[in-house]
């Protein structure tokens, strides 16, 4: 996974990346340090951060950026937005988006969501709770159904209307007949419930939803029209049929009035949530539900006495969900407000005024904060490495603050002198590239 994190205010926009990178190989998981952030352009002040997913249809993300980099040259877009589309559109150009590509795309969303499903089931079976005589094609099919519900609930990715996702799949019919038998051998053979697992694929395809290893995208910066930063987050799950597979999740403009600062994590932001908010998001919502079950064990217990064990009539049950949902949305209105006016403004009051070098202070530390988090913590070292951090200003375009290299740039010289507004640095000379 990965921590990424950017600070916004009228004057620049601070982005920072950790270091470390998951690879998973059959059961070892290993960690190396890669890169997330780059120049999206060389001549124009946009910078762009990687999260999830490192490769884009088998291709590493800092390949295609650097080959963008070419295609674009010194021509500029009026917005931030207009860089994050033209990016889009360069992705997914038959060079990068081969046939081959789109079919091996398509094969890993149907072996990521019949992973998913596999594994609640498994977890149902062998639940201590659950029937000995259970049927397991009747556990199977209510897991599909359940995925499948999910899928469509999501609402369809704008970028797949004009895609038929059932054509798709009728085509690699053979293909994700051998992946469900791989997944769940002599148990799926009626043909009803075959079909409910192409319906789920066919949903999966369409939907909003995205396969765990999309890839996140983040573009900030200035576009040649805008006075202030703006920043774009879009997730795409790669290349299916003829059309990239991409929703924008995020969007920030900031301006005179209205929004001045922002500050945006990305991937793990738990510990950003905690900072901002002064709580964990996930104990806030233990909070809540807890407080939900206290009000209404309490309710019943007031209504329905243990002396004079009757039965609440239909209204009195309406009414006391009435009151608790009442109370509840109360609760969470006050905690907000409390969150908003006692923690998040005050600190976005300060950022508004931060300089160029506090900005990039402040999204290094956010992002080692989470990584410090993993570290001393029993969770997977999912964030970690060296802190990459850069600023992008109107006047100064994109700056590197901090950026690790895998070699000495001192024993590179030849490359040093290909890099545009770049100089060899002297013996001792850090900063020269």
């Amino acid at each position: 996974m990965t921590a990424e994190v950017a600070v916004m205010n009228r004057s620049a926009v601070a982005l920072a990346a950790d270091s470390a990178m998951t690879v998973t190989v059959g059961e070892a998981k290993k960690t190396y340090p890669t890169n997330k952030l780059f120049a999206l352009t060389k001549h124009r002040p946009v910078g762009i951060m990687i999260y999830n997913n490192a490769d884009f249809m088998d291709i590493p993300w800092e390949t295609i950026v650097k080959m963008y980099r070419r295609e674009i040259g010194s021509s500029g877009k009026a917005t931030v937005q207009e860089y994050a589309e033209d990016f889009l559109g360069y992705v997914g150009n038959a060079a990068i988006c081969s046939t081959e590509q789109c079919h091996r795309n398509i094969l890993r969303i149907a072996d990521d969501l019949f992973r998913r499903i596999a594994q609640d089931v498994h977890n149902l079976l062998s639940d201590p709770s659950a029937d000995s005589n259970t049927d397991v094609p009747t556990v199977i099919r209510d897991v599909v159904n359940i995925h499948s519900a999910a899928l469509i609930n999501a609402d369809r990715a704008p970028s797949m209307r004009n895609v038929n996702a059932r054509s798709l799949v009728r085509a690699y019919q053979e293909h994700v007949d051998e992946l469900i038998d791989g997944y769940f051998t002599d148990h799926v053979t009626d043909a009803s419930l075959r079909q409910l697992f192409f319906d789920a694929l066919e949903a999966a395809l369409d939907s909003l939803r995205l396969s765990g290893d999309f890839s996140g995208l983040v573009f900030a910066g200035f576009g040649e029209d805008e006075i202030f930063p703006s920043l774009v987050e879009i997730m795409t799950d790669g290349a299916i049929g003829d059309v990239v597979k991409a929703d924008i999740r995020t969007t920030y403009d900031l301006a005179r009035t209205g929004t001045q600062t922002a500050i945006v994590p990305f991937a793990q932001s738990e510990m950003v949530e905690r900072f901002m908010e002064g709580i964990d998001p996930d104990f806030l919502q233990y909070i809540e539900d807890y407080f939900t079950n206290l009000l209404t064990s309490a309710y019943q217990e007031i209504l329905q006495p243990t002396a004079s064990p009757q039965p609440l009539t239909d209204d009195q049950v309406s009414a006391l969900h009435s009151l608790i949902a009442t109370k509840v949305n109360q609760f969470r209105q006050d905690t907000d407000n409390l969150r908003r006016d006692g923690f998040v403004n005050p600190i976005l009051g300060i950022v508004r005024h931060l300089p160029k070098e506090e900005l990039a202070s402040m999204a290094e530390a956010l992002v080692s904060l989470t990584s410090l988090k993993r570290r001393v913590s029993l969770e997977e070292e999912s964030v970690g490495g060296p802190v990459d951090v850069a600023v992008v200003s109107k006047g100064d375009g994109f700056i590197w603050i901090k950026r690790k290299h895998y070699f000495d740039p001192l024993l590179n010289r030849d490359y040093l002198s290909r890099q545009p507004y770049s100089h060899i640095p002297a013996s001792g000379d850090e900063h020269g590239l």
